[in-house]
């Protein structure tokens, strides 16, 4: 006779021990492992490249002396830097991981904070090379500054879809 329990286990009423995908706890444990240490490596990789755009905001500004010694200026650029990633932040903090749920009711104000930082971000480079005061190679290691952790999003963006749509290109 077989016991009410789901894990199909005779006389006790236990279940058999499965992981949270179905399989086995040796695989179970192994996939939690394989989760733990791209969670890992996704942190390492944001932070190499948040940190490789802050030490190019910087190296515009040490590396390309102007006469007039303004290129301390350029670090302006580094709060709307900051500042752009905090409604995104706080969107991603404070949304519902349920299934249900519709899209979270900050979404279109985190898109305008970001965007109004973006601008200054892009903004600032612009205004302080039109008023000459500091050179074209800053401007372009600024911007390039910005356009690192773009180019890194968009394409984790594009990579995060391919995994999630069975029917996407491969």
């Amino acid at each position: 006779k077989r016991s009410p329990s789901f894990g199909g286990a005779r006389g006790r009423g236990r279940g058999i021990a499965r992981g949270s995908c179905g399989c086995s706890p040796t695989a179970a444990r192994s996939t939690t492992e394989f989760h733990c240490h791209m969670s890992f490596l996704t942190i390492l990789g944001t932070a190499a490249v948040v940190s490789a755009a802050i030490f190019m905001e910087l190296i515009a500004c040490l590396a390309f002396p102007v006469e007039s010694g303004t290129e301390w200026l350029l670090l302006l650029l580094l709060v709307p830097l900051v500042c752009a990633a905090i409604p995104l932040l706080l969107l991603r903090a404070c949304a519902g991981d349920s299934l249900f749920s519709d899209t979270p009711k900050g979404r279109h104000w985190a898109e305008f904070g970001f965007a109004f930082f973006a601008t200054g971000i892009i903004g600032v480079p612009s205004l302080l090379l039109l008023r000459g005061l500091i050179r074209w190679e800053a401007f372009a290691l600024a911007l390039g500054g910005l356009a690192l952790p773009a180019i890194t999003a968009a394409l984790s963006r594009v990579c995060q879809r391919a995994d999630s749509d069975p029917f996407s290109y491969r």
